[in-house]
């Protein structure tokens, strides 16, 4: 193996383990307790320094083998999925003070936002997987799993345009629909960046 397919390994297995880091966020965030805001916020500042990590080995991928056309959208891609990783953790470390607000998620909000979580999570799982490993068919069933999210989302907008009150728990629902909407998209552009790599 050489050693520019050496280093093409390497960014891949450097987003797996970054996805790990996220992963273990959206972990703490789903269970929906209180009280772990600064144990998220340590985590989240983890993956931001492990972003920055990535991005400079990227840069330095392109530095040292100034690479062809299919090399070069492997490290683009690379810095662009870490990105999105990156933001699905930030909107995790949302939802993590709406539940330190509120006194914890279940309970408070409605099970339809807490479901949209957890198939976001399972969609950011899924898309890094199709990024690292080229399977096709976790990019249809991201592309699929988002069109769920959204129906949750907009049920909750469309509550908010009738212009009738909302609940306090429909409210708390429609801003943890908000970021579980936000995280579903970056998993999409995640697929996108597998569909573009792997070409599939």
């Amino acid at each position: 193996m050489s050693s520019r397919d050496l280093e093409e390994k390497r960014l891949l297995e450097m987003i797996e383990r970054m996805y790990n880091l996220v992963d273990n966020v959206l972990d703490v965030v789903s269970e929906g307790s209180a009280g772990r805001l600064k144990d998220i916020e340590g985590m989240v500042a983890l993956v931001e320094e492990y972003r920055n990590i990535i991005s400079s080995q990227a840069t330095l991928f392109i530095a040292r083998f100034q690479p062809l056309v299919e090399d070069l959208i492997l490290a683009e891609s690379v810095i662009s999925v870490a990105y999105d990783l990156y933001r699905v953790s930030r909107y995790a470390r949302e939802i993590a003070i709406l539940a330190e607000r509120i006194g914890g998620l279940r309970g408070n909000v409605n099970e339809d936002a807490l479901g949209a979580l957890e198939i976001a999570r399972s969609m950011v799982r899924e898309a890094v997987e199709a990024f690292t490993k080229g399977k096709r068919e976790y990019v249809e069933e991201v592309n699929m799993k988002d069109s769920l999210v959204d129906e949750v989302y907009h049920k909750y907008l469309d509550m908010l345009r009738s212009g009738g009150s909302l609940s306090s728990r429909d409210a708390t629902s429609l801003l943890l629909a908000r970021h579980v909407e936000r995280i579903a998209d970056h998993a999409t552009y995640i697929a996108m960046s597998a569909k573009r790599l792997w070409r599939i």
